[in-house]
């Protein structure tokens, strides 16, 4: 399977690239990203490294060069309070990932077989709230965007259910990769997954695909 990675300069990002070289199931990777990749990513004969300064826009030149893609799994985004303000992590987590889920749908999901759909997996977050209007006490600003997204990505895939396809899963909190028995299982008990395993079930999902749209973290550790 052809598919498409963003957010490969991050930690859950890179991860899904590294993952993804070394699955024999992934043919190629076409990384988009805004600024250079390590070695160990950007000489794999496996990766094409797109760079892509405006996610906001998608002009013919950059769809040309992802022709043939039959997935994308989209690792871009954080916590708002990552950002300088709300705005900005509304602009990088709901424009730039609708904006391209968007695109996809219209121009790479028709070039696929027939009877095949592009299949589009979101990084999301525990506790995503596509309520916009709901009360929240904690993590509102991130919840809420999150739950946008998610809302976003469902209702592209709604109105083009013949050929496109969403999942967001929701881990409760990310630890390090190798990050030691006991401090796994502490994560686990806590809702929170290894980054090495949710790669893999992210790449997973986008291969085979999975029941539920919307995979919370109790089910994402079991893949």
């Amino acid at each position: 399977m052809r598919i498409i990675i963003t957010g490969a300069t991050g930690y859950v990002g890179g991860e899904v690239v590294r993952q993804a070289i070394t699955n024999e199931r992934i043919t190629h990777a076409f990384v988009l990203t805004r600024k250079p990749l390590p070695d160990d990513i950007s000489k794999s004969e496996k990766v094409t490294v797109i760079e892509h300064k405006d996610f906001s826009t998608w002009p013919p030149e950059v769809l040309e060069q992802l022709a043939g893609a039959e997935g994308c799994v989209w690792a871009i985004g954080g916590r708002a309070t990552q950002f300088p303000d709300v705005e900005t992590a509304k602009k990088v987590s709901v424009d730039y990932t609708l904006a391209a889920a968007n695109a996809f749908v219209t121009e790479l999901a028709p070039k696929l077989p027939e009877s095949q759909k592009f299949r589009f997996v979101f990084c999301s977050g525990k506790f995503a709230e596509w309520d916009q209007e709901k009360s929240l006490r904690m993590m509102k600003d991130t919840r809420r965007i999150k739950g946008q997204v998610e809302k976003g990505l469902c209702d592209i895939a709604d109105a083009n259910q013949e050929k496109f396809e969403v999942w967001a899963v929701r881990p409760g909190g990310i630890v390090k990769k190798h990050a030691g028995l006991m401090n796994l299982l502490t994560a686990n008990s806590g809702g929170l997954i290894d980054v090495d395993h949710l790669a893999k079930a992210m790449l997973k999902i986008v291969l085979v695909g999975h029941a539920d749209r919307i995979i919370e973290s109790s089910a994402l550790l079991k893949i």
